[in-house]
């Protein structure tokens, strides 16, 4: 009887991306129609599941929650699947660009008094 698949198994053992860039509130997407991949570059059955998953942007965590997989083997797939040009990959908003808390509970505030 065959168990689950190891995560090192799937990463080819590494544990860490090429890509440090890559946070877990990343966002990924497939891109359309990407590159002429070259024969080196065997896909495995999760970078395949993973680029039909990314037809519209997900994050880092979505994809590893709906996989099922730790966060570190979808950072290493991402980065892969990237190193190809095979995704398109939007770091996280910087904290400074966001919008401050405040901010939103007053316009919530104000959008249930317009009732």
């Amino acid at each position: 009887m065959s168990g689950p698949v190891r995560p090192y198994v799937i990463t080819g053992g590494r544990s860490r991306s090429t890509r440090a860039e890559l946070a877990v509130e990343s966002l990924v997407s497939a891109l359309p129609e990407p590159p002429e991949l070259p024969d080196h570059a065997l896909l495995n059955r999760e970078h395949r599941r993973i680029l039909a998953l990314c037809h519209s942007l997900l994050s880092i965590a979505a994809v590893a929650a709906h996989r099922g997989l730790p966060l570190g083997v979808v950072k290493v797939l991402v980065g892969d699947l990237w190193d190809l040009g095979a995704v398109q990959v939007l770091p996280p908003v910087p904290q400074a660009e966001r919008l401050p808390a405040t901010l939103l509970e007053e316009v919530l505030v104000g959008l249930r008094q317009l009732r």
